[in-house]
């Protein structure tokens, strides 16, 4: 099974605009706002593995997540909960600031879509009626897709 969430108003330039402008309150839209937002969403997901003594799995190139959950799977005592978090680095639509000129020299902030290597973080799940599924989350904020996977590792 998988299931796709995502911000429709954060899928083009002019929404990401009035995300920063009309629902945060900036003066301007910039891409350079997101950086705190992103912080602080990384540092929580650090707490979050901190307080409750999971494994943050950093994930290198090639190497298969399936593997490393069935690995840790076994040891799982609890009926339901996180059983790790894992981040990898993939690469992903983003936007970001672009410095333009006005016909009289002047400059303006503008956005622009870009790709990137980004961090995507993977919480690994185990529910006691559904079983292992995981949602993965990207670490930029406010993200242009938010995509939350479910699926059955045992299936």
């Amino acid at each position: 099974m998988y299931l796709n969430v995502w911000q429709p108003r954060l899928a083009y330039g002019g929404g990401v605009a009035g995300f920063f402008v009309g629902h945060r309150g900036n003066l301007y839209a910039s891409t350079a706002l997101m950086d705190p937002m992103s912080k602080a969403f990384v540092a929580d997901i650090h707490h979050f593995t901190a307080t409750r003594g999971l494994e943050l799995v950093h994930f290198g190139k090639g190497q298969r997540k399936d593997d490393v959950t069935q690995r840790l799977l076994p040891g799982f005592a609890a009926g339901e909960g996180v059983l790790y978090v894992g981040r990898a680095q993939e690469k992903s639509n983003v936007w970001r600031t672009q410095r333009r000129h006005h016909a009289d020299g002047s400059s303006y902030a503008w956005l622009v879509r870009a790709s990137a290597f980004i961090n995507f973080f993977y919480f690994y799940c185990v529910d006691a009626d559904f079983g292992p599924f995981l949602p993965q989350v990207q670490h930029l904020l406010p993200v242009h897709r938010q995509a939350v996977g479910l699926m059955r590792l045992d299936a």
